[in-house]
Parts: C-alpha cells; sequence; structure tokens
C-alpha cells in the first residue's frame, strides 16, 4: 500500500483505492494495453497534460531551455488539432463519455508546469528518475541483445 506521506492529500480509504489502481495499471503488459486503459480511465484532456509533462521531461533530460521546451511544444498556428472527443466510432466500437470541447493538443505549455516538471526531475528518488532509469536500462539490455 502507498504511504500515507506518500499521498498526504489522501484518506485512508482513497490510498487503499489509489493503490488498487496502481496495481490495475501494473497488471497492462503493452504500450497498446496501456493506451485501451487509460483511454477508458482518462479524458482526452487529462492524456494530453500527461503527455504534454512528459514531453517536458524529455527535453530537461536533453538540457533544453524553458524557451526551447515552450516553443517546441506550443501547438503550430496552421495545426488542425483533432481528438475523439466526438464519440466517433474506433473499430467498430462507440467512445462514449467524451465531450465535446477545445483539445489540451491546442494548449500552450507553460513556465508553470515546466518548472513543476523540472522539480520533480530533479528529484533522484522521484518517479521521473525511476521512470528514465529504467527506460535507458531497458535500451541497454536491447542494445546488448542485438
Amino acid at each position: 500500500m502507498i504511504d500515507k506521506n506518500d499521498a498526504p492529500s489522501f484518506s485512508e480509504e482513497e490510498i487503499a483505492e489509489l493503490t488498487d489502481l496502481y496495481e490495475a495499471i501494473l497488471t497492462m503488459n503493452t504500450a497498446e494495453e496501456m493506451n485501451k486503459f487509460f483511454r477508458d480511465l482518462c479524458s482526452v484532456n487529462e492524456l494530453h497534460s500527461f503527455l504534454h509533462r512528459w514531453q517536458i521531461v524529455r527535453r530537461i533530460e536533453q538540457n533544453k531551455s524553458y524557451e526551447e521546451i515552450i516553443k517546441e511544444l506550443s501547438p503550430k498556428e496552421s495545426e488542425d488539432v483533432s481528438s475523439d472527443a466526438d464519440n466517433s466510432e474506433e473499430n467498430g466500437k462507440r467512445r462514449s463519455g467524451r465531450t465535446k470541447g477545445k483539445s489540451r493538443a491546442s494548449t500552450k505549455v507553460s513556465s508553470t508546469t515546466i518548472s513543476r516538471v523540472k522539480n520533480c526531475y530533479v528529484n533522484p528518488d522521484g518517479g521521473y528518475r525511476t521512470a528514465l532509469d529504467r527506460l535507458k536500462a531497458n535500451e541497454e539490455k536491447n542494445k546488448k541483445n542485438i
């Protein structure tokens, strides 16, 4: 179970349910399964928020400046952003529960978000560091297996 100190804004009952959610996520075996799970769990805007943060992490890892990150991740004026927010059918299955509206894909990344992500990124015991270290280890392991 998650330590109460790591989730201070959650009640004991919510911590137990959050732990259950994390255990459910850990049962996903592929990126495709994760995509299906998160598309059911989150709104399109929530997924865009997650993606923006991960894109920021990757760019901080490349030592890019705030200005470079904002420039790279801000929508281009000519982009036509579309999402599944219109309840379109996909693979013969109707996607429901989505609402029409502006997608976060068209939202500019803020310096506040970059700052928050960077503060988490520099924490050697944080989740970003754990994920990045494991991705790097997997890449190195895959190179050896080739």
